[in-house]
């Protein structure tokens, strides 16, 4: 009872500091969609950004050479196409005019700045492995090239040359991840920090930062010097700050907000039949961390252990109450198999690679030391601090005290503070997640090398790293369809990472909402958007 009276009061709360936004979203004239958020971006700067958080904010301000249209496939953007030589390294692209949000042209040299930008050992950006196909790109992060050495150039005002070390068919997808958007050198490099301010902030989008509140929102306008304005129907976009699924719920029932993305098992109950309700594939992945620096998940018989002793159908049925499919492999569904057309890389391979066994679960614990959970440290699950992580994590720390004997305490941390804290290896088993950019294995199973600069879980495998910097060079399809079934057995035999379920994308959008998408990584896009 007192949880229920607290959350009424929240929720309560969050609509009366939302009445003057409803009110201004009533206004006749303007034609705006208030979205809520799960809370604020963790950067705003494209060329800093690996968090799917961001790349929703971002990729509403921001457009590279490519984007991904209202249908999900890769099209022009800024550029307006290019050529590939024989060899399918060098490519040759055009680019269309231009403009940045504040009307200065934007050129070929905006995306060679951009790009060196992001793999400057001085940015320390965590997005600079997205551009390790560049010719010398991973030499130039690592301090062993110059950035004049790096396959990017530009030749002219319109025109880009690129380099790759090797040929990478989904290069032209890779265009649409964040860290290959183009920012400003003396925006940049002003004395002012760029992103802190909407005055500041300049952007080549759909639609530019007109206001940073922070805590609250993020207002969006349509951007007039954007290349394609004419087709953007939307004059505004308030993106809400609203953490708790239970919020976004009552906010969307009482008519505070126009779409919700962040969809509790409630939310998914009442509106699953209705108009409203929208589902769509992502290729992604929520998985948990082992931290291997942290006793006892040095030990692999250990984390397969906690691995193979999880009913994953009774935590996304059951615990959570959520339509994703429960995951057996790291490879999500939604990538196809090269070598099959039509078939998905789950199907072909298989989504049986973790098996679970609460038997054999228990031997490799006893083998370990740990007959019945006895003798195993302290161990904590941590998670954001929000009701649906706090179930997956009870729902965790039941399973594993009922199977293995294993005692668990939860932590939690506020969402501004806790990609910071993981990163940091202050975890021993953490929740994690990743949507990949592209759809080829290799953008999943790339960030648990050890250059990925994603895999919080401190795991090393120079036989993984081999496999996967193999497949960078190697052209034969099936030889690097096969690469990859070896690698992703070999990160789930060591268990660093527990996959628990594939994404399911659901969102609310009213009935008068109409074109608002989600693509296959993830991102909710408002270019398409109008209202009724």
């Amino acid at each position: 009872m007192i949880q229920r009276s607290r959350a009424a009061l929240a929720v309560l709360m969050a609509l009366f500091s939302l009445g003057a936004i409803t009110q201004a979203s009533a206004a006749p004239k303007e034609k705006k969609i208030v979205y809520s958020l799960s809370g604020e971006a963790e950067t705003l700067d494209p060329t800093k950004n690996s968090y799917s958080l961001s790349s929703i904010v971002l990729q509403n301000l921001f457009h590279g050479l490519y984007k991904m249209g209202a249908d999900g496939s890769t099209t022009p953007a800024i550029a307006s196409g290019c050529t590939i030589d024989a060899t399918g390294t060098k490519y040759v692209f055009t680019l269309r005019d231009s403009k940045w949000s504040d009307g200065k042209a934007l050129t070929a040299a905006d995306f060679e700045y951009s790009w060196k930008r992001v793999l400057s050992p001085e940015t320390a950006s965590k997005a600079a492995f997205y551009l390790y196909y560049l010719k010398n790109g991973k030499a130039y992060n690592d301090g062993k090239a110059t950035a004049d050495q790096v396959g990017v150039k530009a030749t002219g005002p319109k025109t880009l040359e690129v380099t790759l070390e090797s040929p990478t068919p989904y290069f032209l997808d890779l265009l649409c991840v964040t860290a290959y958007f183009p920012v400003r050198k003396d925006v940049v490099e002003a004395a002012e920090p760029w992103t802190k301010s909407a005055k500041t902030y300049v952007c080549n989008g759909p639609f530019l930062l007109a206001e940073i509140k922070p805590k609250e929102m993020y207002v969006l306008k349509k951007n007039p010097n954007y290349v394609d304005a004419a087709k953007v129907k939307l004059d505004a976009i308030d993106m809400l700050f609203i953490e708790a699924p239970e919020t976004e719920l009552a906010a969307y029932m009482s008519g505070s907000i126009d779409v919700a993305d962040n969809l509790s098992a409630e939310a998914l109950a009442a509106y699953k039949n209705k108009s409203d309700y929208h589902a769509v594939p992502r290729i992604g992945e929520l998985y948990l961390d082992l931290n291997v620096e942290k006793a006892p998940f040095g030990d692999a018989r250990v984390r397969k252990a906690f691995s193979i002793s999880i009913s994953r159908e009774q935590l996304t049925k059951n615990i959570l109450q959520i339509p994703d499919r429960p995951a057996y492999g790291i490879v999500p569904f939604g990538i196809p198999y090269a070598t099959k057309p039509g078939k998905d890389y789950r199907d072909v391979v298989g989504n049986d690679l973790v098996k679970e066994d609460v038997a054999a679960a228990q031997k490799l614990l006893a083998d370990a030391g740990f007959p019945g959970g006895k003798g195993l440290p302290p161990i904590t699950i941590t998670v954001r601090n929000n009701q649906s992580e706090r179930d997956l994590a009870q729902g965790l720390q039941a399973m594993w005290k009922k199977n293995l004997g294993a005692e668990t305490t939860i932590v939690t941390w506020e969402s501004k503070v806790y990609w910071d804290e993981i990163g940091k290896g202050n975890f021993m088993i953490c929740r994690d997640g990743w949507t990949g950019d592209y759809p080829d294995p290799m953008t999943m199973l790339e960030i648990f090398t050890t250059e990925g600069n994603q895999d919080d879980t401190r795991w090393v495998s120079p036989d993984y790293d081999k496999l996967i910097a193999d497949n960078k060079v190697i052209t034969d399809k099936q030889k690097r369809l096969d690469n990859f079934v070896k690698a992703e057995k070999l990160l789930l035999n060591e268990a660093s990472v527990i996959p628990l379920y594939s994404f399911l994308d659901t969102f609310l959008a009213k009935p008068n909402v109409k074109g608002v998408t989600k693509n296959f990584i993830g991102h909710t896009i408002f270019e398409y958007a109008s209202v009724e």
